[in-house]
């Protein structure tokens, strides 16, 4: 007769192997939280930066930051893993909402007074948009291929998953992955300026 471990006894045991190294593990903690992070991130973003920023960028960075830091994750009782990822996610959003305001104060300070964008914003543009494509082309096929048509071509986890022959929930932990590898090649992916994409919430139950 099998026992089935309530949850908080189950999520300690994930919790364990995800702290030793098993990103697959993490990788399911972290989409079970999905639904109730984005809309705390959808929450506390404003609709102006919202117009700018996709909350999808801002829970992948989300995810980033807590697989680095789970290793040093203590279990303080029901709840405590809930509430660990949450406050990072709100520390992200924190982040992301002062880059989005001294990027405004910026631009405010270098608006030039004729027409047209001064010389040197067009070559950090294209200096930006060069260490984009080498830390792309760092990346292996399966993660240039989930990032392309995510994040560029703006397709569904359904339709990605259809173009690349795996479950919705295997593309949404592929593309966790290479977000994360991106952002250790690139630097910060919330202000990369990619496309956004529309989003499908249906889960899969298989990991194809």
């Amino acid at each position: 007769m099998h026992t089935i471990m309530p949850d908080d006894t189950r999520t300690q045991d994930l919790l364990q192997r995800a702290k030793h190294g098993d990103a697959d593990v993490f990788a399911e903690l972290f989409e079970s939280l999905r639904p109730q992070l984005l809309r705390i991130i959808h929450g506390k973003l404003s609709p102006t930066i919202r117009q700018r920023v996709d909350p999808e960028d801002v829970l992948q960075d989300t995810f980033v930051r807590a697989s680095h830091s789970v290793e040093r994750f203590e279990w303080q009782g029901d709840g405590s893993f809930h509430r660990w990822i949450e406050a990072i996610a709100v520390h992200v959003v924190l982040d992301v909402v002062r880059h989005q305001r001294r990027r405004a104060a910026l631009r405010l300070d270098r608006e030039p007074v004729g027409d047209g964008a001064p010389p040197s914003q067009g070559l950090r543009r294209k200096e930006r948009r060069e260490r984009l494509d080498l830390a792309l082309a760092s990346l292996s096929p399966d993660y240039r291929t989930v990032l392309q048509l995510s994040r560029m071509e703006g397709l569904t986890m359904r339709q990605i998953g259809a173009r690349m022959n795996r479950s919705e929930s295997a593309v949404k932990i592929l593309l966790f992955r290479a977000t994360r590898k991106l952002k250790e090649a690139f630097g910060d992916t919330v202000s990369l300026g990619l496309a956004s994409r529309p989003h499908d919430e249906t889960g899969a139950t298989d990991d194809g």
